[in-house]
């Protein structure tokens, strides 16, 4: 009799237990899938401000700000090197331990949204090159970031691109323009745009059993 109670109240346990676990698996397959599913322009706006870096004066482009600490380290908005229009920016460092990179904040922007950020880079005997995104709470806490691929060495100009979910307790988007440690890198027409993802449909089973968990 004692068994038979045992069992009574075991497996309702055991079946939430499963259940609960389906639900989180569930949840991290949608994540998986945000970032990588197949999407089409919603918000045509470039949401960067100058991203071609055409306005400022020297070597000093509107809306942009430099991030780093340490010597050896240049910053330059160059008429020479560029991809598009009449001006890059670049950073030039002899610093191993350098990481520097030039940076935008984003305040206005639509929330629960897939962002996916574009750029052209070129880099000269580059340690570690590349475009980030990062996404901040109210709090001011890092929620999620992405990069591009890291270029080392040297490569010629080419268009790069990542992609970030953007959840809906979001306050603040910064994009960062990245070297890292010894080399050069040139940076050009860096746009983010909001997408709209497409989710796959669960069967219906799934749908009600993990929907009791998000409520």
């Amino acid at each position: 009799m004692k068994k038979l109670r045992l069992i009574i109240f075991v497996i309702p346990f055991l079946v939430g237990l499963i259940l609960f676990l389906l639900a989180k698996k569930k949840q991290e397959i949608i994540e998986i899938e945000k970032r990588s599913a197949p999407h089409t322009i919603e918000y045509v706006k470039n949401l960067i401000y100058n991203s071609s870096f055409e306005l400022g004066r020297g070597n000093e482009p509107n809306g942009w700000t430099i991030e780093s600490e340490m010597s050896n380290t240049y910053f330059e908005r160059d008429a020479i090197e560029k991809f598009d229009g009449k001006f890059s920016i670049s950073i030039t460092s002899d610093n191993p331990s350098a990481q520097s990179s030039w940076s935008q904040e984003i305040y206005q922007f639509p929330k629960e949204k897939k962002f996916i950020l574009y750029g052209a880079i070129k880099t000269y005997d580059a340690d570690s090159a590349f475009l980030r995104i990062e996404v901040y709470d109210t709090l001011g806490n890092l929620r999620s970031f992405n990069s591009t691929d890291i270029l080392t060495g040297t490569n010629d100009w080419k268009v790069y691109t990542c992609a970030v979910i953007v959840g809906k307790d979001a306050k603040k988007l910064k994009v960062k323009c990245v070297l890292n440690g010894k080399g050069s890198a040139w940076f050009d027409d860096v746009e983010l745009v909001a997408v709209k993802y497409e989710e796959k449909d669960y069967p219906f089973w799934w749908k009600y059993w993990t929907r009791q968990f998000q409520k």
